[in-house]
């Protein structure tokens, strides 16, 4: 008898397909858009010294590395396999670490605390014996 996807599985599953597009049209539109994005903050600034190119640059990239992961992590968790798991995880966990940074640095403290909130939840959520046991990893 097959193993039946947990529900909370598949929402995972399609939350990850749908933030990995989303990150994957970001990631996109900023590196096809991001030259007038530069131009018109210069024209904005009335001529003031920027270099925002190479930090565009690199902010596409790692947001459409991203968007792949997250649509890989997706497949993943739909699929039950465990690497699947473990990828949601490592997200979980950085997504946590990156909240906290956030927070130490000033950054929006609801947003922050949401946001390691509901990554603490996924953590939980995943490490459920049901769920390992869905993975193969209990």
């Amino acid at each position: 008898m097959p193993i039946q996807r947990p529900t909370g599985v598949t929402i995972l599953a399609v939350l990850q397909f749908i933030g990995g597009v989303l990150s994957l049209l970001f990631g996109l539109s900023s590196l096809f858009f991001g030259g007038l994005m530069v131009a018109s903050y210069a024209a904005a600034t009335a001529g003031a010294e920027i270099n925002m190119g190479p930090v565009l640059l690199i902010a596409a990239v790692v947001a459409i590395i991203s968007g792949l992961i997250g649509l890989l992590a997706g497949y993943g968790l739909f699929t039950l396999k465990g690497w699947g798991w473990t990828l949601a995880m490592v997200f979980s966990v950085i997504n946590v670490i990156s909240n906290v940074l956030g927070l130490i640095q000033g950054g929006s403290v609801p947003g922050s605390i949401v946001g390691i909130v509901i990554s603490g939840l996924i953590i939980y959520y995943l490490n459920q014996s049901n769920v390992k046991r869905a993975f193969g990893k209990a």
